[in-house]
């Protein structure tokens, strides 16, 4: 466990009310088939589980939502600083942002 300076919890609370709220729009637009591919590589580990690895990610988006991949997705530094995986930014709609070398 790491302890988080006020700065990094700052920026958390900030990406959450904001940030997160619209991936989470963004994402679930996407078809099953797309959604899943996303939210493999944002996951980082993924292992297809069973005959069908569309229908296991459901299963584990619905046991752990969504905010687990956009934590994945977030690299917050000490100052408060952020970057955004390139995943993240291209479901944040219009105004998505992403740093080339997540």
């Amino acid at each position: 466990m790491s302890i988080e300076s006020k700065e990094e919890l700052e920026t958390w609370k900030y990406l959450r009310s904001t940030y997160y709220m619209r991936f989470k729009q963004g994402i679930i637009k996407l078809p099953w088939d797309i959604r899943f591919d996303v939210l493999k590589e944002l996951h980082g580990e993924w292992e297809n589980q069973g005959e069908d690895p569309v229908e296991a990610m459901m299963e584990y988006v619905f046991d752990k939502g969504y905010f687990t991949f956009f934590c994945r997705g977030v690299e917050v530094s000490e100052d408060g600083s952020f970057k955004l995986h390139k995943l993240i930014s291209a479901n944040l709609g219009s105004v998505g942002i992403y740093d080339e070398w997540f």
